[in-house]
């Protein structure tokens, strides 16, 4: 019988391109279980033959039902604040014992240790530890800052003219969600990386100096990196079209302090040893993304 591969968070934009990639990757779409909030949401996906199924984080009697007949289940974590996420993971990892999940895959970052100085290290490191301690087997991906959020910004950065970033310094091995998402399936594809932790990066890490001098030369405009104040920054995110919520920009915050504490830094291979194909470098990534010509 085939393996069931059952996606939690499939319907935001690193669990899309997960399940874009394990159809990709040869599973077949009677093979793949996707459980999200809205259902609907998912009519696409319906189509194709995959098993959409009705979960809510907060209903743990609804994550069993919709974790039933999974062989490996893949749990990408909410946008949630910190501390309704770790309720979140509790109750999903609950349900997926008593649902009978054989093995767990958690979506993590690179910043879940103790020494971390991010906000959201906490419910990474409980979320790490619940599974291992779960008794299901067990895959964790720890994954680096994402490129795509500064692809999107770069219209408004071109605009500024800077990148006003709250850190003096620090590099970042800045990785796409294609990327990630090309790993995180391979793994949930594989039966034989139960116990492991892989830190899934982009294939160098960059300086913000380095990050504008990208931006500059792909639209011949230019962009410097500004170290600006945390009360700056916070204050501009509240700011006209931005606002972003109070929470997310003390997470934000947080991850530009990690970055400067060398938290993002470390380069690994280990998404082309799970795929046999390198993450691309960030000046490939961004010439894709902003369609310049060669």
């Amino acid at each position: 019988m085939a393996k069931k591969i059952n996606v939690i968070g499939a319907s935001g934009q690193l669990g899309k391109k997960v399940v874009r990639s394990l159809l990709d990757q040869g599973v077949s779409p009677d093979d793949i279980i996707v459980s999200v909030r809205d259902p609907h949401k998912m009519a696409d996906i319906a189509t194709s033959g995959i098993d959409v199924r009705h979960a809510d984080y907060e209903d743990g009697e609804l994550l069993e039902k919709a974790f039933e007949g999974t062989d490996t289940l893949l749990i990408i974590p909410s946008t949630a604040p910190v501390e309704p996420r770790i309720i979140q993971l509790h109750n999903a990892v609950n349900a997926a014992g008593k649902a009978g999940v054989r093995r767990i895959v958690l979506s993590s970052i690179c910043s879940a240790k103790p020494d971390s100085v991010t906000v959201v290290a906490p419910f990474y490191l409980y979320g790490e530890s619940k599974v291992r301690t779960s008794g299901m087997q067990w895959t964790i991906m720890r994954n680096n800052l994402y490129i795509d959020p500064v692809a999107d910004w770069v219209p408004e950065l071109v605009k500024m003219g800077r990148l006003p970033y709250p850190m003096k310094g620090g590099r970042v091995a800045y990785v796409s969600r294609k990327d990630l998402a090309r790993a995180i399936a391979a793994a949930c594809i594989r039966d034989d990386l139960s116990g492991r932790i892989f830190e899934l990066t982009g294939a160098e890490a960059i300086s913000m100096d380095d990050l504008g001098r990208i931006i500059s030369d792909l639209t011949k405009m230019p962009v410097r990196f500004e170290s600006v104040s945390e009360e700056e920054y916070v204050s501009a995110s509240h700011a006209g079209e931005m606002d972003i919520p109070e929470y997310k920009v003390d997470v934000l915050v947080s991850i530009y302090r990690a970055v400067e504490n060398g938290e993002f830094a470390n380069v690994t291979g280990h998404i082309e040893d799970l795929t046999g194909k390198p993450p691309e470098k960030v000046g490939e990534y961004m010439k894709r993304r902003l369609r310049v010509k060669k």
